[in-house]
């Protein structure tokens, strides 16, 4: 069933308790869109010429959503029947640790955790052992990032960590009582960075992972393979449902709701969907105000160690929209994210007659995507959940041409 259609074929769908609609976010609601066939036209063709202006622009996109998004989650849930909480960002496939910076630079910057401190970290970890870790920079060059303008603001943050590989986990758990001694995951407030040596899956329990995940720091063959492959190790997987079961028990077995995700970030080597269908609680009771996965079809077709689900020969093969549609019955949008045009590109296009204006975000739900967009290389999608307007407008706007 992979994750289309609902999943009515999957049978833990049957015991899912009706979605907890709380009557004082009604009003709140943002009303879903549809694009006309003209605004789906001119997007599929600004789309099709902005993958030949810059053939990567979806692979490290600006994520200009990100700016402000500290107020952007704080008006999102004082709304809500939820009393204020954590900023609770789940980073599955944490790799170097980047997108954990990120999140912890944009809603805790006094913490001084961000791109800028992590890359120093890990590079002081590489000298430590006498080494060199590919890409320490992220592949991205996310460690050149602009950091908040705030330094100071320190802020409720518990941002988790998922990495499956045992020694990028080691890198992360080091750099972290560099970057953060005082969390120890002991009490008092502010940030904290929990990380856990785990992969998240559409099940619990153990699996196979490719013996690069036990060698090469940050490696991007580390993903689950067949039982019985030689020289794989086995790594505990779990769901996020059941992660968030027994990590916030309290709420689980009280009238208390379970905590609100802010944001569920995933890059799991395209096994993507069967993260997200893991994540059938917290999604159909639109518990996540915001969704961030990675959709990257080559992986299934590369020679060598063809893996994931995307692509012609995903195992099991599941669709972008098949994931994007499973998601709008939800009660999500879903926008392909992209790096705008810089100044460099607008510099050498000022002699061809100039640049093209082009959105922040292509939407894909409401008819808006009729095509799968022809990526190459891996193209990253960002939702947000209907239930809280003024994320779901944001992203909106920033898909000018169909707004």
């Amino acid at each position: 069933g992979g994750t289309g259609g609902g999943g009515g074929s999957d049978a833990r769908a049957v015991g899912v308790h009706s979605s907890t609609k709380t009557t004082n976010n009604k009003k709140n609601e943002f009303k879903r869109h549809t694009c006309t066939p003209n605004q789906q036209t001119l997007q599929s063709t600004r789309l099709q010429k902005r993958f030949v202006e810059w053939w990567s622009h979806s692979a490290c996109p600006d994520q200009i959503w990100m700016d402000h998004i500290d107020t952007l989650f704080q008006d999102a849930t004082t709304t809500s029947s939820q009393q204020q909480q954590p900023y609770l960002i789940l980073d599955i496939g944490c790799n170097k640790g980047y997108t954990s910076a990120d999140f912890l630079d944009a809603l805790s910057p006094g913490t001084n955790m961000n791109p800028h401190t992590l890359v120093k970290a890990i590079r002081s970890i590489a000298k430590e052992d006498n080494t060199k870790y590919d890409r320490d920079g992220g592949v991205c060059n996310d460690s050149k990032k602009a950091l908040n303008e705030d330094r100071v603001t320190v802020r409720d943050v518990e941002v988790h960590c998922f990495e499956p590989s045992p020694v990028t986990f080691d890198m992360l758990v080091r750099a972290k009582k560099k970057l953060m001694p005082q969390d120890d995951n002991g009490g008092g407030g502010g940030a904290k960075w929990f990380i856990h040596n785990k992969g998240m899956h559409n099940k619990n329990g153990e699996m196979a992972w490719h013996s690069a995940c036990a060698h090469a720091v940050g490696d991007e063959l580390c993903t689950i393979v067949d039982e019985g492959t030689p020289d794989a190790i086995t790594v505990p997987v779990v769901t996020v449902d059941t992660f968030l079961e027994e990590t916030y028990p309290a709420a689980s077995k009280s009238s208390e709701s379970p905590p609100l995700v802010h944001m569920l970030k995933i890059d799991a080597e395209g096994l993507d969907p069967a993260v997200l269908q893991g994540a059938w609680n917290v999604l159909t009771e639109n518990r996540a105000i915001m969704v961030m996965f990675e959709y990257n079809p080559g992986l299934s077709e590369k020679g060598d160690h063809p893996h994931g689900m995307w692509g012609k020969r995903g195992n099991p093969h599941v669709t972008l929209f098949q994931v994007t549609d499973w998601l709008d019955s939800l009660g999500y949008d879903c926008y392909l994210d992209t790096h705008l045009p810089d100044e460099n590109e607008k510099k050498k296009k000022k002699k061809k007659g100039g640049m093209e204006e082009a959105p922040g975000l292509y939407r894909i739900t409401g008819e808006c995507m009729t095509k799968e967009p022809n990526v190459r290389g891996w193209a990253n999608v960002v939702c947000a959940s209907r239930r809280y307007g003024n994320v779901a407008e944001r992203l909106l706007q920033l898909a000018t041409v169909v707004h």
